[in-house]
């Protein structure tokens, strides 16, 4: 009986199992079933797998489970169950898998479960469960292979004997209360994968580290070692480079380790994760981790270190988190951050660092926290280009020496939600474009030199929840509005003339006291400008609409020459200059209705053309669609019409050059690499689009015909959605209509192949096929689906089972289990795209929602792991 995965709830009745006496497998996972097990549940005697969990269920398991004696499989992680482990399952003496983390179980392990010589796997991790482990816990345990018994209340020693589980490949004692010291003969263990005994009260004998990693550099398959938290109290090892060569998680944080972090470290080469923060390290950092390619986390936070950032740190291109705070380091910010296409977060603050700020370091556009707080750092706040970064929650230059005024561009940080220029040099007035710095919550600009008024605008800021403009020489009126009623006198003090509420303490606004004189200039400046710019704005757009009359009249197909957009006439003359005669070696790709080549204008311009042949059928009825389509619409994931050639024999679309190519060729090609995060946003931007074409425009807009082919990559890796030529526009208030073009098989929704109904929902089954082919480097044409079988049944019916077995193998163990649960959720989106019935399929807004939401989890799920 298998049920796992559904939304089934409720109770299990006391009689569901009486009939069922030859029940081998039950398996009611991922559901939200809850209250007590049936009693008849253990009179199930043949029983060999059961799998209940992620549930709600109840109460204490019952002493009867070791009647099932033939149980093979027990799971029963993610409930709600108490009280105490029964001894009683010491009785199924052909166990192989125990879980039951994340449950509320209290009390000893009792010692029988170790006597079961079967057992491959014991998950108890997530629990209140204390007392000791046997010493002789390893001798009758030989094909042990996971041992998982991190976050509970464990305390005593760890047994020497457990060495003896030769098979051991997964040991987590993680957050316990384990102490004395770390077994010599854990090196012994030579299938070892992953060592956690962090968060413990674990020690080493004197000089005795060394001995510790030298031993464990027999584990040549180690992948995560993991020691933090434990009172080391010793000397980094200076052959730590002996290591693994598979290990990608090192982590000492925490330990009291001293001297300085040797050179040799630069041989682990498979390493994703260092973290060595909050030592007492201390000598410069060696210039040999930039050989660490494949590093995401470097984390040497809250040590000694001393010296200049090495610019070899710039070579590690995959590295997601640089952490170097709380040190000594000094000399200046290498010039070369911006090699770090990866990072998105970045703390340098707490150090010496001297010199400005690299102007580099703010092309970074996807960082996500800025903090360099701290240092002796100068330079004008004017020319940073911060105003360019696109994602950015958090950003501290407090406690410097920047100088210059806020820059206005600063509104386009519309994700910030932490800010401080705190303690600096700052000039000019508090920016009106802050007010459009919806997400902000944390806003420090104290200690600065900034003069004027603080502006309204900051009234609207509804999740503004700290403000900080004390010790500058404002004036005015402090605004009372929004987020302005929680605000008590210490964030304004000390200012050269504020006047507001007296909770404020201080003096009252004067009624019709008149403006500072500059204020007032400014402030009558503006209301001139804007009339003057609508004026312009009313006859530019009156020009435009004329124009375009007179173009509509004037475009003629027997004309020579094209007509599209206001700024840019092509001539058929020209297009032949741009390729070379549209010689083949131009040739980019060819579609069902033309070819597109590669051309470069006379200005210089690279664009692509897209010539349509003629002499097929339907492609005067697809270059018509495409022009209406990309005439009216205008998305960044969108590809952007430059110009339109037409003739009686030539009909051409000019568009823009997108340099690296299109979807299916970074999936399928064997020199080319997506990662996770890069699908994922490709994914997202996609998403963007449809949705655009779906709601952003007064007619929705159906593509009808997505697939990777017609999905091309920028040189920033960011999606753009193309080829029109099939795109319907939905009529007034219509939400579907029938049509006798076909979209490419595979990608198209079953009733659009069917009956030829288009609607939005088709485009959203589309998406759902391209997003499960993005991640699993299948396509819906492959040899493998024949039959019944399709990739939407194949992604349906492995997924529960693993997700390993659905991902592309390229991605295999990239993340560990944030990959997975990443891309698991990914695919249940992508199912939920894919429903039959039109429906029942999720919309394009819904879609993004919930892409966003997954790549926010994953994120931070990655940057946990690395911690």
């Amino acid at each position: 009986m298998d049920l796992k995965f559904n939304m089934f709830s409720g109770g299990l009745s006391m009689d569901m199992f009486d009939h069922l006496p030859n029940l081998q497998w039950l398996r009611l996972s991922h559901n939200k079933f809850y209250g007590k097990l049936p009693s008849t549940l253990f009179k199930c005697k043949q029983l060999q797998t059961l799998f209940l969990e992620v549930n709600n269920f109840t109460g204490r398991v019952s002493p009867e489970i070791g009647n099932l004696t033939m149980l093979v499989n027990l799971s029963l992680g993610k409930n709600n169950f108490q009280g105490e482990i029964p001894s009683e399952i010491g009785n199924l003496q052909n166990l192989e898998i125990f879980n039951i983390e994340n449950n509320s179980f209290v009390g000893p392990i009792p010692y029988e479960i170790f006597n079961i010589s079967t057992l491959q796997s014991i998950a108890i991790t997530l629990n209140k469960l204390s007392g000791h482990l046997p010493p002789n816990i390893g001798i009758f345990l030989p094909n042990l292979q996971e041992l998982y018994l991190g976050a509970n209340e464990l305390s005593g020693t760890v047994p020497s004997s457990i060495s003896n589980s030769s098979q051991l490949m997964d040991l987590e004692l993680v957050q316990n209360s384990f102490s004395g010291l770390i077994p010599k003969t854990l090196g012994n263990l030579r299938l070892l994968k992953r060592l956690n005994l962090g968060q413990n009260d674990l020690t080493v004998g004197s000089q005795e580290l060394s001995f510790l990693i030298s031993s464990l550099s027999n584990c040549i398959y180690l992948k995560a070692l993991i020691l933090s938290d434990n009172p080391l109290n010793d000397i980094m090892p200076n052959f730590v480079g002996n290591l693994s060569n598979s290990l990608r998680r090192f982590s000492m944080f925490n330990c009291s380790i001293k001297g300085s972090i040797p050179s040799d470290i630069g041989n682990l080469s498979s390493l994703t994760a260092l973290n060595l923060r909050t030592n007492e390290l201390d000598g410069p950092i060696p210039a040999t981790v930039g050989r660490l390619h494949m590093l995401e986390g470097l984390f040497l936070q809250s040590n000694r270190l001393e010296g200049p950032i090495p610019s070899d740190l710039c070579r590690l291109e995959s590295l997601f988190e640089l952490n170097l705070a709380g040190n000594e380091l000094s000399g200046h910010i290498p010039i070369c951050m911006d090699n770090l296409t990866s990072l998105r977060h970045l703390y340098l603050g707490f150090n010496q660092l001297t010199s400005t700020v690299p102007m580099s370091l703010w092309s970074l556009t996807y960082l996500l926290e800025v903090n360099l707080s701290s240092n002796s750092l100068s330079g004008s706040l004017t020319l940073m280009n911060i105003g360019n970064m696109k994602v950015l929650t958090k950003l501290d230059l407090s406690r410097n020496e920047l100088s210059g005024g806020i820059p206005i561009t600063i509104n386009g940080l519309k994700d910030l939600v932490h800010l401080s220029f705190a303690n600096n040099r700052l000039e000019g007035s508090i920016p009106e474009s802050f007010g459009e710095l919806v997400s902000l919550e944390y806003l420090d600009l104290s200690s600065n030199n900034l003069a004027g008024e603080i502006p309204k605008s900051l009234e609207v800021l509804q999740y503004l929840k700290y403000l900080n403009v004390s010790f500058n020489k404002l004036q005015g009126e402090i605004p009372s509005g929004g987020p302005f009623i929680n605000f008590s006198a210490a964030s304004f003090m000390s200012n050269k003339a504020l006047c507001g509420a007296s909770r404020l303490q201080v003096p009252p606004c004067k009624e019709g006291a008149p403006r500072p004189k500059k204020a007032t200039t400014i402030r009558a400046l503006k209301y001139v400008l804007l009339a003057i710019g609508l004026t312009i704005l009313v006859v530019a757009f009156l020009l435009a609409w004329i124009r375009c009359q007179k173009r509509i009249v004037k475009f003629p197909v027997e004309e020579e020459s094209l007509l599209v957009t206001t700024w840019r006439r092509i001539s058929h003359q020209e297009l032949l200059q741009a390729t070379k005669g549209f010689n083949s070696n131009n040739l980019v790709g060819e579609g069902s209705f033309g070819s597109v080549y590669k051309g470069t204008l006379l200005d210089g311009m690279n664009v692509a053309i897209k010539v349509l042949n003629l002499k097929v059928e339907g492609a005067f009825k697809s270059f018509n669609a495409e022009c209406e389509v990309l005439c009216n619409i205008r998305h960044r994931n969108l590809i952007k019409i430059i110009s339109v050639c037409s003739c009686i024999d030539f009909k051409a679309l000019i568009l823009e050059y997108i340099p690296n190519g299109n979807l299916e060729k970074w999936l399928y090609s064997h020199n080319h690499y997506l990662s996770i995060l890069q699908r994922l946003n490709i994914m997202i931007d996609v998403a963007w689009a449809l949705e655009y074409l779906h709601y952003g425009y007064s007619t929705p807009i159906v593509h009808c015909d997505l697939k990777p082919n017609n999905i091309l990559l920028d040189e920033d890796m960011v999606a753009h959605v193309t080829d029109f030529g099939m795109a319907k526009l939905l009529g007034d208030g219509d939400s579907m209509k029938r049509t006798m073009t076909l979209a490419t098989i595979g990608y198209m929704a079953p009733e659009y192949g069917l009956e030829g109904i288009v609607s939005t929902s088709g485009d959203v089954y589309s998406y759902g096929i391209v997003m499960m082919e993005t991640f699993t480097r299948k396509k819906p044409t492959d040899d493998m689906f024949a039959g019944e079988m399709s990739l939407k049944h194949w992604v349906e019916d492995l997924l529960p089972l693993s997700e390993i077995e659905v991902v592309d193998a390229n991605l295999g163990g990239t993340e560990g289990h944030s990959a997975m649960d990443c891309i698991s959720s990914i695919m249940r989106l992508a199912l939920d795209c894919c429903a039959e019935s039109p429906g029942q399929r999720i919309d394009m807004k819904s879609v993004s929602i919930t892409l966003n939401k997954i790549k926010l989890k994953f994120l931070q799920d990655v940057r946990r792991s690395l911690m």
